[in-house]
């Protein structure tokens, strides 16, 4: 076989690991599933990160934070709101693994999807909890 053969299968190929190795990682996954956000979108998630709120997605795993803002659709709202997740509720990521999340909030578990996890603002608290 002829190196004009070689040369663009070993590019395939290169392509082919990187995105492998990407895909395999948790930031990876969420960098290549990230869709363009509108400037007002971007311009509000600044907003949230200046008054030190972070998403719920970024939160650590036994951490007790605040619930501040819900930024999602009306019949979304309406559902966190029956599943007790309000604005000004503790709770405590229990599970993060990357895909969907386990919240302890008002004394039961609710598991919710990265994208909504992404969308709902959290305040930590200020001292991490004690380990006995």
């Amino acid at each position: 076989m002829t190196p004009a053969f070689w040369i663009p299968l070993s590019l395939v190929l290169a392509v082919g690991i990187v995105l492998a190795l990407l895909l395999s990682t948790d930031n990876g996954r969420r960098l290549l599933n990230r869709r363009s956000q509108p400037v007002a979108a971007t311009e509000r998630v600044q907003a949230l990160l200046a008054a030190g709120l972070l998403p719920l997605s970024d939160c650590p795993r036994d951490r007790t934070a605040c619930l501040r803002c819900l930024q999602v659709d009306r019949c979304v709202v309406h559902r966190l709101l029956e599943l007790g997740l309000t604005p000004g509720v503790e709770l405590r990521v229990v599970q993060d693994n990357g895909g969907p999340m386990l919240v302890s909030v008002r004394g039961s578990r609710v598991a919710l999807g990265r994208e909504l996890a992404d969308n709902l603002w959290v305040e930590m608290n200020q001292k991490p909890p004690a380990h006995e």
